[in-house]
């Protein structure tokens, strides 16, 4: 069979694969309800047309929090075709999720170059479940407000295949030129998406430098201009936003020991994903994240001393770095969502050792066969793997399809715990809907509710209009505070409740 003929076959073997494996660990999401900032992005596009969005989005001196216009006509567009079935909203994120498994499956299959096609395969296959399935990001799956996450990871995943096309291309062919303008433009609309696509420049020097080991050849550097140019404009336009950042003007970012603590963190959180520990509060994941760190140093330091794959390794583990850089800075511990290109990273590598497994397994004495066969490699080989062999592949198949089991049930009760904490949004709205659509209140007070004041006057604007004034207050601000056509919401068990109403003059 024709290399790219089996190449968009396993394509889309893994895209089918990988919508199963999604559809288990992520059952529950397009039952769920918006959440949080979810209501706040809902309000601010519901009501703009696109003329009016557009201007909005690309507007510089209106951004206070970060840039990122992608999202803006994202979140409308969504709006604009699903209005407020949030079942919609949720389905695109996974249907994100599952392309980005795919996408990094795929870079995976052309980064690993395995002499067996077998391996390969594993290696593509294997990279895209680790993606698909991971709990630690979950929160950028199952939140409509992180499908930030999910599209910049994506626009950076397509950059990269075209990066490396280029490489893969004649060295003086119009093609290459191509795949490095496409490349750039797919990193340019990463980073109008998310900020942390600023790791994608020092990704492409990455890349470069893989390729050219691969193609024993010098890196060309200067390919590398254009993109950074474009980077460089955007860090502009950053810069100035952050300028106006409350969490920047807050302290909420720092160069404290944080910079060490947090990587370690994230690395934590990947590699122990146990139930309760998502939000990464707990003292011991750096702890953690230090032995990852610790045993990954130790196999470069192996694979260096047996000159096999050093070179390859340390690009990966380049790569993992500039994914965790970015949370760095944070002064509090780094959100899950925010573990989804980290994740991607090590599903790379997870994929390659893989692949290098296999390889081991089925090629006893280090000879490859002939052909490009998986069938005719396998029976060629099958007569001479020793029994040990094929005891650790055996053993290596129990201890992957039992840690996927366990994975697909954190990532459940991960998602359930999400929807429950964040379910009193739902029931504010729907509460504040029916009482609103019966009588016009000029004020609504909400007594301590167990939601930010942000989100709750953001539900009270979407559900009853932008007239009726929404007030957090605490319990003993209640008579202070009353006026005429006023309605009092309490909240009991993580329900709203009508506490007194007041009738209109």
């Amino acid at each position: 069979m024709p290399t790219v003929q089996r190449y968009v076959l396993l394509m889309i073997a893994t895209a089918v694969v990988a919508v199963m494996t999604v559809s288990v660990a992520y059952h529950a999401v397009p039952d769920r309800a918006f959440a949080a900032d979810d209501f706040q992005w809902v309000l601010n596009v519901r009501d703009r047309s696109l003329p009016e969005i557009a201007a909005r989005a690309f507007d510089v001196s209106a951004s206070s929090h970060f840039y990122r216009p992608l999202v803006w006509l994202l979140l409308w567009s969504e709006w604009r075709l699903f209005g407020f079935d949030a079942r919609a909203f949720h389905m695109l994120s996974l249907a994100l999720h599952t392309l980005n498994a795919t996408l990094t499956g795929a870079l995976a299959y052309r980064l690993i170059k395995a002499q067996s096609p077998l391996a390969s395969i594993v290696g593509f296959i294997g990279t895209a479940l680790f993606v698909a399935l991971h709990p630690a990001p979950f929160e950028a799956v199952v939140w409509v407000s992180a499908q930030s996450e999910l599209l910049a990871a994506f626009f950076l995943l397509l950059a990269s295949h075209c990066w490396w096309s280029a490489g893969e291309s004649d060295q003086r062919s119009v093609h290459r030129r191509g795949w490095r303008i496409a490349a750039t433009a797919a990193l340019a609309l990463a980073l109008l998406t998310k900020e942390s696509a600023i790791i994608g420049l020092p990704l492409f020097a990455l890349l470069e430098w893989q390729a050219a080991r691969a193609a024993q050849q010098r890196p060309e550097w200067r390919p590398l201009i254009l993109p950074l140019l474009v980077t460089g404009a955007y860090l502009v336009v950053a810069l100035d936003v952050a300028a106006r950042n409350a969490l920047v003007r807050e302290r909420g970012y720092g160069f404290g020991i944080q910079v060490i603590l947090n990587p370690l963190r994230s690395l934590g959180l990947i590699a122990v994903p146990l139930p309760g520990v998502e939000y990464g509060r707990e003292a011991w994941l750096p702890l953690a994240g230090a032995c990852v760190a610790l045993a990954g140093a130790g196999a470069l330091l192996v694979r260096w001393r047996l000159r096999r794959g050093a070179a390859s390794l340390l690009t990966g583990f380049l790569a993992l770095i500039l994914t965790l850089a970015p949370t760095a800075p944070f002064t509090s511990a780094p959100d899950s969502r925010y573990l989804y290109l980290p994740v991607v990273v090590i599903a790379l590598l997870a994929g390659a050792g893989a692949s290098m497994l296999v390889e081991w397994i089925i090629s006893p004495g280090g000879t490859r066969s002939a052909g490009n066969s998986v069938e005719r490699h396998i029976l060629s080989r099958s007569s001479r793997i020793p029994f040990l062999r094929l005891f650790v592949g055996a053993t290596a198949i129990a201890i992957v399809a039992l840690i996927s089991m366990l994975a697909v049930s954190e990532t459940r009760g991960r998602e359930v715990r999400f929807a429950t904490g964040t379910r009193p949004g739902e029931e504010l709205r729907l509460f504040t809907a029916a009482r609103c659509a019966k009588a016009d209140f000029d004020r609504i007070l909400v007594v301590e509710p167990p939601i930010a004041a942000p989100h709750v006057e953001a539900i009270i604007h979407l559900s009853c209009g932008v007239r009726t004034h929404p007030m957090v207050i605490g319990m003993g601000d209640v008579e202070r505070e009353l006026r005429p056509n006023t309605l009092v919401v309490a909240f009991s068990g993580g329900f709203p409740r009508e506490l007194i109403r007041t009738s209109a003059e």
